[in-house]
């Protein structure tokens, strides 16, 4: 396992579904479509399928699809053999668990799907919402380990939030949790 694949395993914890013949991915936004579709054609020398989705309601989706029966199933296995909810019940890989530089580009992964960045009375932070408490807790050891201070709560929706604020913590948070070889999003 490398940093690219830690990160699009983590970004498929977030955003991705199983599909029967292979994996989906779906993003609002194109240039993230873009370069998910290159990152899964580096990775597995095959190009996967990019289309734009319009709802009735007016929101857009770009749906990437990967038709691969032994990726599907790779991925399962690596997510602890999840078959139903998969957000809610996926586990964090040992192999990722047990190295940090894996640990941060799946945590990154997961960032780029499920985070936002706001403003606070002009402070800027950072929350990640995830109905998962063990990814929650991955995320949040990660940050503590790291030295970004931030806090775990659980919602009354049934999520729990990990979020952080402060300029030290999100600068911090801007340089470790990067995509490999690129720049972060943050």
């Amino acid at each position: 396992m490398n940093e690219k694949y830690a990160y699009l395993l983590g970004t498929f914890a977030g955003d991705g579904w199983f599909e029967t013949r292979g994996i989906g991915l779906g993003t609002k936004d194109k240039i993230r479509a873009e370069f998910l579709s290159g990152l899964i054609k580096e990775l597995f020398n095959k190009k996967p399928i990019v289309k734009l989705r319009k709802y009735k309601d007016g929101h857009e989706l770009y749906i990437i699809r990967f038709f691969s029966k032994a990726l599907e199933k790779r991925f399962r296995e690596e997510l602890g053999g999840v078959n139903q909810k998969k957000s809610k019940h996926f586990k964090v890989n040992l192999e990722i668990k047990n190295e940090v530089t894996l640990s941060r580009t799946f945590v990154k992964g997961l960032m780029d799907a499920e985070g936002y960045i706001y403003s606070w009375k002009g402070k800027p932070r950072f929350a990640l919402e995830i109905y998962n408490i063990e990814a929650a807790e991955f995320i949040h050891k990660n940050f503590l380990r790291d030295g970004i201070k931030s806090s775990l709560s659980h919602r009354s929706n049934g999520g729990f939030r990990v979020e952080t604020t402060g300029k030290n913590n999100i600068k911090i948070l801007n340089f470790l949790y990067r995509l490999p070889g690129g720049k972060s999003q943050l």
